[in-house]
């Protein structure tokens, strides 16, 4: 059973893929991580071969041939490959999909599904286990031999063409599993006060972000107290508070820095740094990039 803690490191897409937005390679390219661990972007195992472990929503499964996993951004999982491994490994970032995907991932999951239906099978993995029969995964296995062709060239287009594929993989699963997938839809409630309490807190920060925010300061404004908001975010994401705010506010600046052409001394105070140095400091922490070398490399 997996147990989160404070070690569980975090990846971003700069330390596991050669490419910042998309990335489709097999088990021979990079050892897979067999420790507790989370990452920022989404991620699919394609499994050919049977017999790999993986440990998702609190539980070790050993998965089948023709089998996929859908891994969702800050979910804490592990991967133990088996003796004779075959499996396709697709990483992507939250913009990949399309601008529309603008869900706060640690939402409730029948919010996030009824407005971004894309990540459904990313939500429900582990309740839902993803396994096709050998005629079924002929068809999945054409859509990813089509994104390793295309992402190996990237010529012009390549990213709406990949997305289509993607899509189409995504979409083939969902349809494959619907009754399974209605039933999780039909049983879920958003009803409880903790949730209320968690969306209130997570609202609040996205629209004062740019804000000298401190848990006191939230708590307040939320009509909570700090050691329950501490509590809830710990249970919900992982993170503490100040771990929590800093990713969120790392993520609106590559969000800034990509889709606008503001100065870098205004995206830092936007996200509440109001020293410039600091945050380049920061991302480049982060990201491994500063911020004008990371609009740089992602605009080109």
């Amino acid at each position: 059973m997996l147990k989160d803690s404070v070690q569980i490191k975090t990846y971003q897409m700069s330390e596991r893929s050669e490419n910042l937005d998309f990335e489709i390679r097999d088990w021979r390219i990079r050892n897979p991580l067999v420790t507790p661990h989370r990452h920022e972007f989404f991620q699919i195992h394609v499994n050919v071969n049977g017999g790999s472990k993986h440990g998702i929503r609190n539980v070790e499964s050993t998965y089948p041939d023709n089998s996929i996993i859908f891994i969702l951004p800050y979910r804490v999982h592990y991967s133990i490959p088996a003796e004779n491994p075959d499996y396709h490994i697709i990483n992507f970032n939250r913009s990949f999909l399309g601008p529309n995907l603008t869900a706060n991932l640690f939402e409730t999951e029948e919010l996030i599904a009824l407005e971004h239906p894309e990540i459904i099978p990313f939500l429900y993995q582990g309740a839902i286990n993803f396994n096709f029969s050998d005629e079924q995964f002929s068809y999945i296995l054409k859509l990813v031999q089509q994104m390793h062709q295309i992402n190996s060239m990237r010529n012009m287009g390549w990213r709406e063409r990949i997305r289509g594929c993607l899509l189409d993989l995504i979409g083939y699963a969902m349809e494959s599993y619907s009754t399974e997938i209605t039933r999780l839809l039909n049983t879920q409630t958003n009803q409880s006060s903790q949730t209320e309490s968690f969306k209130r807190v997570i609202q609040f920060i996205d629209k004062n972000m740019s804000s000298n925010l401190t848990l006191e300061s939230v708590a307040h404004s939320t009509f909570l107290s700090p050691n329950y908001i501490s509590q809830l975010l710990k249970q919900k994401t992982g993170l503490a508070f100040v771990g929590w705010l800093t990713m969120k506010r790392m993520e609106k600046a590559q969000e800034l820095l990509l889709m606008t052409d503001n100065r870098i001394s205004d995206i830092a105070n936007e996200v509440g740094f109001a020293d410039e140095g600091y945050f380049t400091r920061r991302f480049k922490q982060k990201f491994n990039f500063s911020p004008s070398e990371f609009r740089a490399q992602r605009r080109h």
